[in-house]
């Protein structure tokens, strides 16, 4: 068989061979959890309704606080 024939043959082969290889897996880092922290927030004791030296978060800012601290707490604790 002729060289230029045998290599016309198992050309297709070679770049099928190829192209099954499993390629290695990428694997992405989260670095984010370096650059973020859990937030805190001050909350009046039971009881107390004057905050006079506006010290404390509203209700609604600690809630928003606390949804925000779960997310980071499912993603970043350990």
């Amino acid at each position: 068989m002729p060289k230029k024939l045998s290599a016309v043959i198992l050309l297709p082969g070679l770049l099928a061979a190829a192209c099954t290889q499993e390629r290695p897996k990428t694997v992405t880092v989260d670095t984010s959890c370096l650059s973020f922290k859990a937030i805190s927030y001050a909350q009046l004791p039971a009881g107390v309704v004057d905050d006079l030296g506006n010290v404390a978060d509203s209700d609604a800012t600690v809630a928003e606080i606390e949804a925000y601290n779960g997310r980071w707490d499912a993603v970043c604790k350990k």
